[in-house]
C-alpha cells in the first residue's frame, strides 16, 4: 500500500508597519512570496494593548486559515526603540505607547518569537532587501511620511547604534529655531518634509498669494484637508504654488541629506514612504544641490533613489524576525 506524503507548512513571518495613521500588515516567506497582507486603521487613541490585540486576532485568523507555519513577528514602530527589551522609549506620533512590552504581548498570545524594531530601520532593510538586492554595501534609507525616520546599513548589516538609537535624520536640526516639530524641537528636518510640515509650508504658500495657486485649489478647494498627494499633482498640472512648496521641502531635504553624506559617505541613500511619491519634485532639489556640493568624491558616489516598493516596511520587520528566530 503506498504510503500518503504528509504535506509541510511553509515557514513564514509576521510584518507589522505601525504607522501614525495606517497599519499594514502581511506574511511573506524566506525567499520573498508574499501569502497574506492586509492594511488597518492604527486607531493610536485606543492605546498599545488595544492595537496588540487587534494585530493578534488577524494573525491568528491567518494562522487557522493554514497555508504557513509561523516562524516570528516583526513590528516596526515609529520613535525611540529599545529592541532589546521590545518597548518604545519615546514615540512624537504613538502619543501614550511609550513604555508597552509589545514583544511580551504579542508573543505570549501568538506563541512565537517577536522582533521590534524601529520602522524606518524595517524600511530601509526591506528597502536593502527588495529594491537593492544586498548589493550596495552602506545605504542611509529615509522615509518620508507623517514623520521623517531614517534608517542605516553599513557593511552589508543594519547600524543601530549604542543605544538603538541611530539614524534619527529627521531630527536633524535644519533650520535653528524654525518651525515647531512633532518632538516638541524646532526647525527639525521633519518639520519640513514630514507630510505635516509640507501641508504647513503649502497653507502658507497659498495664503500668501492664493491667485498662484489656482489649479492646487480647485483639486483641494478645503485647505484643511490637503495632502503631499495634491502639491504633487498640482506641480504635475503647472501650479506655481505646488511648485514652490516642493522647491522649499526638497531643499531642505537637500539639506539634511547632504549632511548625511558628509558624515557616512554611503553607496546610496534610497528614499521611501508615501511623500517620495511626488517623484522628481521631491528628489531634483536634492540632486541639484548635491551636483553644486565641493566635496566630489563622497557626493559623487551617493546615488540618490526612490524606492518603487511599497511593501519594504513590513517586509523588512518579517525578514528581521526572521533572522532573529534562525
Amino acid at each position: 500500500m503506498a504510503k500518503r506524503l504528509k504535506r509541510t507548512r511553509a515557514k513564514a513571518a509576521v510584518g507589522v508597519d505601525a504607522g501614525g495613521t495606517y497599519t499594514k500588515i502581511g506574511v511573506v516567506t524566506p525567499d520573498g512570496r508574499v501569502l497574506r497582507e492586509a492594511q488597518i486603521p492604527a486607531e493610536v487613541q485606543a492605546g498599545p494593548e488595544a492595537f496588540a490585540g487587534r494585530v493578534a486576532g488577524l494573525v491568528e485568523s491567518w494562522t487557522a486559515a493554514g497555508g504557513f507555519a509561523l516562524a516570528g513577528l516583526g513590528l516596526g514602530l515609529a520613535g525611540d526603540v529599545d529592541s532589546e527589551r521590545g518597548r518604545l522609549r519615546f514615540t512624537p506620533n504613538l502619543r501614550g505607547w511609550d513604555g508597552f512590552d509589545f514583544r511580551k504581548a504579542l508573543g505570549r498570545r501568538l506563541g512565537c518569537r517577536v522582533a521590534v524594531e524601529n520602522d524606518a530601520n524595517v524600511a530601509v532593510w526591506g528597502g536593502f532587501i527588495m529594491e537593492l538586492k544586498r548589493k550596495p554595501r552602506n545605504v542611509v534609507g529615509v522615509t518620508l511620511g507623517t514623520g521623517v525616520g531614517g534608517g542605516l546599513v553599513c557593511e552589508g548589516s543594519l547600524y543601530r547604534g549604542s543605544t538603538g538609537s541611530a539614524g534619527e535624520i529627521g531630527h536633524n536640526v535644519v533650520e535653528p529655531g524654525g518651525e515647531l516639530c512633532h518632538c516638541g524641537r524646532r526647525g527639525c528636518l521633519e518639520a519640513y518634509v514630514g507630510s505635516y510640515g509640507i501641508v504647513r509650508l503649502a497653507r502658507r504658500v497659498v495664503e500668501k498669494d492664493p491667485a498662484r495657486a489656482r489649479i492646487l485649489t480647485a483639486l483641494c478647494p478645503e485647505l484643511d484637508r490637503l495632502e503631499p498627494r495634491h502639491l504633487s499633482q498640482a506641480a504635475d498640472q503647472g501650479d506655481e504654488a505646488a511648485k514652490e512648496v516642493w522647491a522649499l521641502a526638497g531643499g531642505y531635504l537637500a539639506i539634511g541629506l547632504a549632511n548625511v553624506v558628509l558624515l557616512l559617505n554611503p553607496d546610496v541613500i534610497l528614499i521611501l514612504g508615501g511623500v517620495s511619491r511626488a517623484g522628481r519634485w521631491i528628489l531634483d532639489p536634492v540632486e541639484k544641490h548635491f551636483a553644486a556640493q565641493p566635496f566630489r568624491t563622497a557626493f559623487a558616489r551617493a546615488r540618490v533613489k526612490l524606492a518603487a516598493a511599497t511593501r519594504a516596511g513590513w517586509i523588512g520587520a518579517a525578514m528581521l524576525a526572521m533572522e532573529n528566530a534562525a
